[in-house]
Formats: structure tokens, sequence, C-alpha cells
């Protein structure tokens, strides 16, 4: 009883001092209790958005009650996301419109919550907003089972639903119902878009698609800055322009961004966007050096500035050091070492005989290397697999006629190579000059038509 009672004692002082603070026109004060059984959540943390994107406001405690809060300076209304660890996985979308005043309760349990309290301004508006979001992320969660089976009858009645409570949002504030408006949209779109890009156990042909999804792809522009207010407008985009390019007619090649510039016509966003998409896009440096010209005339801001120096710096870190010496066996168990091609071109594939991705590779590697039989650059395929499937790789080697020199790692992802050229996933290239120098550590691969673009003009030079 005495460990309770101060516990209330806690929490009462706790709620005075919110309770106090709110009466400053800049704050808005959220209390509230979580209740989900056996997750043993220790911490809520509330992103508001920056440049369309998910940034930190603040982080609470939650105590042994369930019970946490928040006091928020908000110097601009807008959106807020609470997270108990749930938004990654989409599974809950807990988002609030917060103005200078609120004073919410918020009840949150493991697949909805309930709110209450002094003022809770536009609250319950948006969680209906909140519920069409969750209706529609269930299509575009990892690790389930669902298929476009599923998806395609049920998303005209999931887009009529969304614009139906759309016309609904009719405040007297303008400027939440106009972005209130563009979340719901950006919302049944981001979502749709990323269906696509989820592993299926079903797929549709390219051309089947539902004609609400057609008629977003002819008729889509970005042109409201406001988009970059929301914490998925910059998902929005970049899932959008993944759909056009997975969905595309011909062969399948790697994303180019010059594409996206077209159907960007808001500077900013056009900024934001490119900025983003080179830094998740894990470019070669040779991918980005051709695409640079095109693309540095819309990052006009500070920031992207800034970034661009840091990631060109990132990019060329290694270029002109030392490659590493090593010395691994062959498939007759002879050593072979790096400094064995000194006066050479060398590019090394990293690859193992589990890996699909690097087994699609080998017909490209087969032509390449015949192609450059004769030239001054050497062809190495370095295996990691592990140690115990030495006999496996050797047997994959003869059966699959492999050429080039071909070598195993002594430790698989722990081997020296693999560590010091950070390797975490395969397939992987390296090129080096014969000089044993760094060209590429993140070398095109075969199937690029770009490497014998790059080899022809190294074996010129």
């Amino acid at each position: 009883m005495k460990k309770h009672t101060i516990y209330l004692l806690l929490i009462a002082i706790f709620i005075g001092q919110f309770s106090f603070a709110s009466a400053a026109s800049e704050y808005a004060v959220i209390k509230g209790t979580i209740d989900i059984p056996d997750a043993k959540i220790k911490e809520i943390t509330i992103y508001n958005a920056e440049e369309g994107k998910p940034a930190v406001a603040a982080t609470a405690k939650v105590n042994s009650l369930g019970e946490f809060g928040f006091m928020l300076p908000i110097t601009t209304s807008g959106f807020y996301y609470v997270d108990f660890g749930q938004m990654k996985s989409r599974k809950q979308l807990i988002r609030l419109y917060l103005e200078p005043k609120l004073d919410i309760n918020i009840a949150i349990s493991k697949d909805t919550y309930a709110l209450s309290g002094k003022n809770v301004g536009q609250n319950a508006l948006v969680q209906k907003a909140n519920d069409i979001y969750n209706e529609f992320a269930v299509f575009a969660q990892l690790g389930g089972n669902i298929t476009y089976l599923d998806f395609y009858p049920w998303i005209d009645g999931g887009v009529a639903r969304a614009n139906a409570f759309s016309k609904t949002i009719n405040t007297k504030d303008a400027s939440f119902n106009k972005l209130l408006k563009l979340a719901v949209a950006t919302d049944v779109e981001e979502l749709s878009y990323f269906f696509f890009r989820m592993p299926r156990t079903a797929f549709p042909e390219k051309n089947d698609r539902p004609a609400i999804i057609k008629t977003w792809q002819t008729d889509k522009k970005f042109t409201d800055p406001d988009l970059l207010k929301l914490a998925n407008g910059v998902s929005e985009m970049s899932n959008y322009f993944m759909y056009i390019h997975i969905n595309a007619e011909g062969p399948a090649k790697r994303f180019d961004m010059t594409e996206a510039i077209t159907h960007i016509t808001d500077p900013t966003l056009k900024d934001v966007y490119l900025r983003d998409a080179i830094a998740t896009s894990r470019m070669k440096i040779e991918e980005y050096e051709n695409i640079a010209p095109a693309i540095k005339p819309y990052m006009i801001s500070d920031a992207s500035k800034s970034f661009l120096v840091e990631y060109e710096k990132v990019l060329h870190k290694s270029v002109g050091q030392k490659g590493l010496e090593f010395s691994y066996n062959d498939i007759n168990n002879k050593p072979v070492s790096f400094s064995d091609f000194k006066g050479k071109y060398v590019y090394i594939d990293l690859w193992a005989t589990w890996c699909g991705p690097c087994k699609a590779e080998i017909p490209y590697m087969k032509k390449i290397e015949e192609e450059y039989h004769d030239k001054n650059i050497v062809f190495v395929s370095l295996s990691l697999d592990k140690a115990k499937d030495n006999q496996k790789w050797k047997d994959f080697v003869k059966k699959e006629q492999l050429q080039g020199i071909q070598l195993m790692a002594d430790k698989d992802f722990s081997s020296d190579v693999a560590k010091n050229y950070e390797v975490n996933s395969i397939p992987r290239f390296l090129l080096f000059d014969p000089k044993g120098n760094i060209i590429n550590a993140d070398a095109l691969r075969p199937s690029s038509p770009e490497l014998k673009v790059q080899l022809d003009k190294l074996l010129k030079s």
C-alpha cells in the first residue's frame, strides 16, 4: 500500500506540473496510459514531420502503471505521431494534430486508442483518418501473406470510403482541412504503391493493375509542398517512383532519378526527394558521376549542398588506397595472392553458392571474362561460402564451368577481405588498378552495361 501511495503522489505531482504548464499558450499537453499485455513497453516517442519524414520530437518513459506524459512546445500547428514500436511495422497509426493549449488524455491498447481530456482539438476527426490508414496498412505490413488476390477486389471500396470521409472534412480551420485531406490521399496512395514492393506468394502481371492505380499513375504530379508536412510525404514520392519503375515495360533496369524530375514540379519537393533518393540508392561511383550533372541543379537548399559534400566524401573515401593483400586457395588448394596480379587490372566478384542474386550474375560474368580474355585484366571470383561447404563450392565451380580465378575465403564473412571492405551483403564487386590500388570498392556488376564502358576506358588509358 505504501508503495502504491508513493506512485499516486508522484503521478499527482506529474499531472499538476502539466496542468500548470498547459496554461502557457505555446504548449500542448498529452497524458496517457498504454495497456498491451506482455509487451513490456518502457518508453513512448512522439515524432513530428520534418521535410516529409518522421523526426523525434520527444520521448517519455512509461512507469510501472503504464502511464506517460508529454508537454510539447507548439510553434506551428501540425501532425505528430505517437510511437510505442508499432510505427515501423504499420500496425497502428496514432497521429495527432497538435495546437497550442491542447490538453489530451490518450488510452492506448494493442489495436486502438481512446481520446479524452479538456481540449482534444480536431483529433476525433484525425482518428477517423487514422482508421482509413489502418485499413490500407493491413496490405502493406511486413510478414503478411496478403496477395493481390485479396487486395484488388478490396481497393475500390477502400478508396471510396477514403474519398467519402474526405468530403466530411469541413471544419472552420481551412488550413487543417487542406492538410488532413492531403494526409488521407497520401496515406491511401503511399500504402497502395508500397503493396507492390512487398514479397508475395502470388504475383499479378505487370499490366494487371486496378483502374484507380492506373489513374494515379497517369495523373500524378507532385506540386504541393505541404506534402513535406506529413511524415510519409517522402515515402509517398519514393514508393510512387519505385512503383512506376518496377512496373515499366521492357527488361528491368536500374531506376533513373532523372525520370522523377519531370514528375515533381515543386522545387522544394524536388530538392528533398532527390536528396533522399541519393542517400538510399546505394549508387556506385560511376553511376553517381553519370547522374550528378542532371540532378545537382535541382538540389538547391543548404541542406542538400551540405549533404552532397559529405556524400561524395564517403563515396570516394577508398579510391586510390592500396588494396588488401590476401592469399586464399583455389579449387586445387593452391594459394593465390592479391599481389600475384600486380601489373593488371583486377575485378573481384565476392559471392557464394547459396546466393541467388550472385548466381544470377554468373552468365554475365562468363561473357565479360570471355570478351576481355586477352586484355590486361584478371577476373577473380572469391567465394564467401562457409568452410564446411568447401567441397560444395568446388563441385559448383566444376559443374558450372566457371572461368577466371576461382578462390574461396577462409572465414566467409569474417574473413579479412570481407571485413576490410565492409562486406555485409553479396554479390559485391571490387575493381583495382595495375598498382593494386582501389578504383572502386563497390564496383559495377557484370550485368551492368556501364561496366564494359568503364573497362574499355581504363584499358585504353
